[in-house]
């Protein structure tokens, strides 16, 4: 796994040639997320989570657009969003700029559940104008039962990711406050495994003449 933004360009090209064509790119959100976690929550989770995927896929890593779509947070202090034709337009412009430089699979990762039609419509808009890639945006799961916004499941990866940020103590919920970090672990590791499934199916789909 490489860092697109630490690369010069004639070691970035020397990366595509050698036969790297995978970048991912993560999608995160600043949004309030009560008064138990930071509100760069899902950003901070996208670098993770982005960084792990790119090292198992062996890709670039692109760097992350840390502000997502919100508006559904905006009467919440802290919480900056930009409208869904926005981010489908950012994420269009960064995926054309990135195949024009020779990637081929291009995974828009998101870590904000707002943020995932517009880029689904991005990756369509993608594929169509260049058949010979494949772009998409893999969905982490999260289980069956992974409580509300800013719930359990966010709390318990967050005590794994940046559990400095954490006030457990500060949670409005029992379920909230019963978080732990080993249980984040086992969901961040289930939430990336996916992904990496996911976007390895693209791989190998792109690799077999896109069928």
């Amino acid at each position: 796994m490489v860092r697109l933004e630490e690369l010069s360009s004639d070691e970035l090209l020397e990366v595509i040639e050698g036969g790297t064509t995978t970048v991912v790119v993560p999608f995160g959100s600043i949004e309030s997320h009560s008064g138990h976690l930071p509100l760069g929550s899902d950003a901070m989770l996208a670098d993770h989570v982005g960084e792990e995927v790119a090292r198992r896929l062996n890709a670039v890593l692109a760097p992350t657009v840390r502000v997502g779509c919100a508006a559904a947070h905006m009467n919440a202090v802290g919480t900056l969003s930009i409208s869904p034709e926005a981010l489908r337009e950012t994420a269009l412009d960064i995926g054309r700029s990135l195949y024009a430089h020779g990637f081929r699979v291009i995974a828009l990762i998101s870590t904000h559940g707002g943020s995932q039609a517009p880029l689904d419509e991005a990756a369509s808009r993608l594929r169509e104008q260049y058949p010979d890639a494949a772009a998409c945006v893999p969905r982490g799961d999260v289980g069956s039962d992974p409580g509300g916004h800013s719930g359990r499941w966010l709390t318990s990866v967050m005590l794994v990711v940046r559990p400095e940020l954490v006030n457990v103590e500060a949670a409005r919920a029992d379920d909230v406050r019963s978080a732990t970090a080993a249980q984040g672990a086992e969901n961040l590791g289930s939430f990336i495994s996916s992904i990496v499934r996911a976007a390895s199916s693209e791989e190998r789909r792109l690799a077999d003449g896109g069928n």
